[in-house]
């Protein structure tokens, strides 16, 4: 199963007067943060979740077996130079190792694979995010609406999808489903990668 967090920490430095200044805007992927205010592990592709990760306390009312608390998020800071603003967003895509859990007598790696999944269907939704922020139009006047816009749409489809492998492979009970969602989301993280 899947619960969600994003990291709505936005930070403003700005020193812009006119709304006419011109607005670049550069937007990075980031695997590291010395302000994360929990333990987190940073999304990427060549390090997968061990058991060691989970450290949240399970819910023993919870159907569940395990917990995988992943999402992605951004940061952003302008600067103002030459009449130039510059819109600096930083996004990332993180598992907390405090709000994940699982049961003691539920890891096994079947289980774990489908955790793994979660925390790659998250890194996926994390880089059309930032694809969506890079292609945008941005104007001084509403680069608020733009960024508020491209952010809700990626996380209501990142949550429409983590629903979705939950519901077809019934919380991986369904070993075919389970197995045709592994084959799709690698598939889409290899073609991503080649990119």
């Amino acid at each position: 199963m899947k619960k969600y967090f994003a990291l709505p920490l936005i930070t403003f430095l700005f020193s812009f007067g006119a709304a006419a200044q011109k607005l670049q805007v550069d937007v990075q992927y980031v695997i590291t943060d010395a302000s994360a205010d929990k333990p987190v592990i940073f999304y990427t592709p060549d390090r997968k979740l061990s058991w060691d990760d989970f450290k949240g306390k399970p819910v023993s009312a919870s159907e569940a077996a395990a917990i995988t608390n992943a999402g992605f998020g951004f940061k952003m800071m302008f600067k103002s130079e030459n009449n130039v603003a510059t819109l600096h967003l930083t996004v990332d895509c993180t598992f907390s190792v405090s709000d994940s859990w699982v049961k003691h007598n539920r890891k096994t790696s079947y289980i774990l694979n489908h955790e793994q999944h979660h925390f790659d269907l998250a890194y996926l939704y994390a880089m059309q995010f930032v694809h969506n922020l890079r292609v945008a139009k941005y104007t001084m006047n509403d680069y608020t609406k733009v960024l508020d816009k491209i952010y809700n749409q990626c996380q209501a489809d990142l949550t429409a999808a983590q629903n979705a492998y939950d519901a077809e492979t019934k919380n991986s009970q369904l070993a075919d489903k389970q197995e045709l969602w592994d084959k799709k989301i690698d598939a889409r993280m290899t073609a991503y990668l080649k990119q």
